[in-house]
């Protein structure tokens, strides 16, 4: 449907994005997306969801006559759980809007300077990309924020954000941006709202969100029954920071579909080897395959810590009769850590160079577990184990 309304977008995700055939996701979300509904996706992590959503979005803007300027503010605001898929959604975007210079890309999240994200709204950003903490914060406190003419708000993750404990800032900004909406046809507003799994807090987002959508992947009867004797609110009993965290357990949820070129396996380890078993099998896979990319799982930040120091100092000898002097590191790649007690100058270095290496391990909390694209990575190991369905499947 793009390729015939638009002779520029197509060539871009072609060109720059490298793939041609839409995912059965895009397939099915993009012309209802176009149409203007509200929409509500049930699709798994890394089933395409992202561009589902932006390319009909950028459709639209860029058919607009007289072209948007900056000066107008807003359009569309898409809002992500954690940085690491704030700074990935804005990546793809970047690269969707190379033929359409006039659209300006942007993204506000916390641990980013306040003062300098202040100028660039203040500027103008036409397809904005958001944590809910920092949002709020700019709603609330930004005069310079022009968004009267805001279109599109997108949920990206959504039973993410509210596992992390977004409920009240998300039921405050709709609050703001509904109080501000534009009652005219031409400023009529276009809801949506991406989930990979269904829970009471993603219904009544869903309710109070959108208006007769559109239900993908879902059925009708899953959406709109809430279950008996629970509170209807968003808001979570948790009052951390959470958007720094970003290592919460996904709650429990239905059936799940894996890939079927997903090659799983299983070993049964006794607590005290669990350590000697992790290091062996490091070991073999990057021997075997030295452009290997690899990702381990743990439940903790101090796991991540620990594993990263032990693995960054610990030295080898190859033969075991060298003396102590010529032994080599253990893993002849680069290791990294990325978990949600990290400065955010030091994650977000982190996840650019993983993704960029040939040949790397990362040692991770659940904060890379939802949504974020790590090319070529040949093996998962999930170090400890999940405590859900859900958390194995998103790992």
């Amino acid at each position: 449907m793009l390729k015939q309304k638009s002779k520029k977008l197509t060539p871009t995700t072609e060109e720059r994005l490298g793939f041609e055939v839409p995912t059965q996701v895009q397939a099915q979300a993009i012309p209802i997306v176009l149409s203007g509904r509200h929409v509500l996706v049930n699709a798994a992590t890394g089933s395409g969801k992202t561009i589902a959503y932006l390319a009909p979005i950028i459709h639209h803007l860029q058919k607009m006559d007289p072209r948007i300027q900056r000066s107008d503010g807003t359009f569309a605001l898409v809002l992500v759980p954690t940085r690491e898929l704030c700074m990935q959604v804005y990546e793809i975007l970047q690269k969707l809007l190379h033929r359409f210079h006039w659209i300006v890309p942007g993204y506000i999240m916390g641990g980013e300077n306040r003062s300098k994200e202040k100028a660039r709204l203040r500027k103008g950003i036409s397809i904005l990309v958001a944590t809910p903490g920092r949002l709020l914060d700019h709603l609330k406190n930004t005069s310079s924020f022009l968004h009267t003419k805001l279109r599109w708000i997108v949920f990206d993750e959504a039973d993410r954000i509210l596992e992390l404990g977004f409920g009240k800032e998300i039921e405050e900004i709709l609050d703001i941006l509904g109080s501000r909406q534009d009652g005219s046809d031409e400023g009529k507003r276009q809801n949506l709202l991406l989930s990979a799994t269904l829970n009471e807090k993603v219904n009544r987002l869903a309710k109070i969100s959108l208006d007769n959508p559109v239900l993908l992947g879902l059925s009708e009867r899953a959406v709109l029954e809430t279950p008996a004797g629970r509170s209807g609110s968003l808001e979570s009993d948790n009052d951390e920071d959470l958007e720094n965290a970003g290592d919460a357990i996904i709650a429990p949820t239905g059936d799940y579909r894996l890939p079927t070129q997903l090659v799983q396996t299983y070993a049964k380890v006794p607590c005290g080897s669990r350590l000697a078993v992790l290091l062996s099998v490091l070991k073999h896979l990057f021997e075997k395959e030295p452009s290997n990319k690899i990702v381990v799982f743990f439940s903790t930040c101090d796991a991540v810590d620990f594993h990263y120091t032990l693995l960054s100092e610990f030295r080898w000898a190859p033969y075991g009769l060298q003396e102590a002097e010529s032994k080599q590191k253990f893993l002849r790649c680069k290791t990294f850590r990325l978990h949600g007690n990290m400065q955010q100058e030091d994650r977000k270095k982190t996840f650019q160079t993983f993704k960029e290496e040939k040949s790397a391990l990362l040692l991770s909390t659940d904060v890379s577990a939802r949504g974020l694209d790590f090319p070529k990575v040949r093996c998962i190991i999930q170090y400890d184990s999940p405590g859900e369905a859900t958390e194995y499947v998103h790992r």
